[in-house]
């Protein structure tokens, strides 16, 4: 699958933060059985594909997004039933690569479509984030996530960190 970032996704080049020893192709992204890159830098992780035991794939999936270098969102429906091993180690994953992700990752966008559950999505999907440095949302529909994701793409990690910092509430959305 081959993929072009869009006007919204500028080129981060810090130096050195990923071995990109396997000669990575910077607009190549390779076909991933769980993550949908067709639009990227709307990154869409396939439901049918998160079976129990997927965390390890999912994080060599990741892995290879961020050899990219190039700023993306990750949008995914909400799953409830995903079990607690798979979430311990999703949890641990994003934690030690904080800064890698707080580089290229603008965040993750949770799809839940019933308002009486999202209360209690963004709560257990804030507890799986915790301590990654990524900004996380609960939306209401793929629709609008699509609209969220160019306004988080067009923040720079270091307009994150200064959101965080003013103690100003989380972007939140309907």
């Amino acid at each position: 699958m081959i993929a072009t970032p869009s006007p919204l996704a500028k080129s981060v080049s810090p130096a050195a933060v990923i071995d990109a020893s396997d000669a990575f192709d910077a607009f190549h992204i390779p076909d991933q059985r769980m993550h949908d890159a067709s639009r990227f830098p709307l990154v869409r992780l396939r439901r049918r594909a998160v079976q129990p035991g997927y965390a390890f794939g999912w994080g060599a999936e990741m892995q290879r997004l961020l050899l990219l270098k190039t700023p993306f969102v990750i949008v995914s429906e909400h799953d409830a039933d995903e079990t607690a091993d798979d979430t311990r180690l999703r949890s641990a994953w994003l934690r030690s690569h904080r800064e890698t992700l707080a580089l290229f990752c603008r965040g993750f966008i949770v799809i839940e479509p019933r308002i009486e559950a999202r209360a209690s999505t963004r709560e257990a999907v804030r507890a799986a984030t915790e301590g990654s440095g990524v900004r996380m949302v609960v939306v209401s529909s793929m629709r609008v996530a699509g609209e969220l994701a160019p306004v988080l793409l067009k923040h720079s990690a270091s307009d994150l960190e200064k959101s965080r910092s003013t103690d100003q509430p989380r972007l939140q959305m309907p």
